[in-house]
């Protein structure tokens, strides 16, 4: 059963204003870190070439028991379009090959040291 995208586009968006609340400057690209499971190696390979051509990085393939895990990455800003755009992107991909998503996640950046009160 394919995950519906628009109830990850709002997982995503939570994460993006929780960052917001921690300070973060969601304009500024950094390396997104992205987790799908499969039910065969095939299938996330498969998954893993087309997200290569969309511009990501196969950064790991696994399997921990039923399950073969693509972990893939790309440096991207995270502001709720482009959260928004590559959760879409991402989800349809991974929908294509029977997989299931299981979100983004990294680093906040912080604001420059010399825009920071005091600096």
């Amino acid at each position: 059963m394919a995950q519906d995208v628009e109830e990850q586009v709002a997982l995503s968006a939570q994460v993006v204003e929780q960052n917001l609340g921690f300070g973060d400057q969601v304009h500024q690209p950094r390396p997104i870190d992205h987790l799908a499971g499969f039910r065969s190696r095939k299938a996330a390979e498969a998954a893993g070439e087309e997200l290569v051509a969309a511009g990501y990085r196969v950064d790991g393939l696994y399997r921990r028991l039923l399950t073969v895990w693509l972990e893939f990455s790309a440096m991207t800003a995270v502001d709720h379009a482009t959260a928004a755009a590559f959760t879409r992107q991402v989800v349809g991909i991974v929908n294509r090959h029977g997989g299931t998503y299981d979100g983004w996640g990294g680093f906040l950046v912080a604001a420059d040291d010399e825009a920071a009160p005091g600096a």
